[in-house]
């Protein structure tokens, strides 16, 4: 899948509640119950090391390679666990760090923060977005 995006076939999208789906990016405001239902789904989804993650790469401004030693160390998570959920994050567009080749410090990406916010009950207006 090119950019790690999810591709949904065409009669899926044309169904999603209603909305059209072309070209130009649909919006659909969702109800405080629906952003609870989707608040519960996240926790469900995500572990509490990835939660963990997630939420110190908000608010700490490293490189991932030593966020992950200083959490090791403070919370007594293998260094390899900690590892393993980054590259989830990063593979479910979270979170973005750098490499070997390119040192950069890890960040929240867009949908991160969303999650961050449903997840903190922060979230004052809710709007999910679809795209060709």
């Amino acid at each position: 899948m090119p950019g790690g995006q999810t591709i949904l076939p065409i009669r899926l999208k044309r169904g999603l509640m209603g909305f059209s789906l072309g070209g130009e990016r649909a919006s659909a405001p969702i109800s405080t119950e629906e952003v609870a239902d989707l608040r519960r789904l996240i926790l469900r989804t995500l572990n509490g090391n990835q939660l963990l993650i997630l939420n110190q790469v908000s608010r700490q401004d490293r490189s991932m390679t030593s966020l992950l030693r200083s959490m090791s160390e403070e919370f007594c998570v293998p260094l390899s666990t900690l590892k393993l959920n980054a590259r989830i994050l990063r593979e479910m567009n979270l979170i973005s760090y750098g490499s070997v080749r390119e040192s950069r410090n890890a960040g929240v990406e867009p949908l991160g923060s969303l999650v961050l916010r449903l997840i903190r009950e922060e979230p004052t207006e809710a709007t999910i977005r679809f795209s060709d």
